[in-house]
């Protein structure tokens, strides 16, 4: 389940020229805590070929958690 607080961003590459989208996840999947600030967060990257999900954490160890057991606490693309 994502949270309410996903935003949606595009970027066009600048080689191929394939505009990918994106989506900006605030809410750390291991606490539920929404993050106010995102500047020198850890992050994840859940790449799709259409587009990909940033994940940001309030701490790295939260990330590594995240990184360790995905499964449990994976946050699904919405289309």
């Amino acid at each position: 389940m994502m949270s309410k607080n996903v935003y949606k961003r595009g970027s066009l590459h600048f080689k191929t020229g394939v505009l990918k989208m994106y989506r900006i996840e605030t809410t750390d999947p291991i606490t539920g805590k929404t993050l106010q600030q995102l500047v020198n967060m850890p992050y994840v990257i859940e790449d799709d070929e259409d587009d990909s999900l940033v994940i940001y954490f309030e701490t790295e160890q939260n990330r590594e958690l995240y990184l360790q057991n995905q499964g449990g606490h994976r946050l699904r693309h919405q289309k």
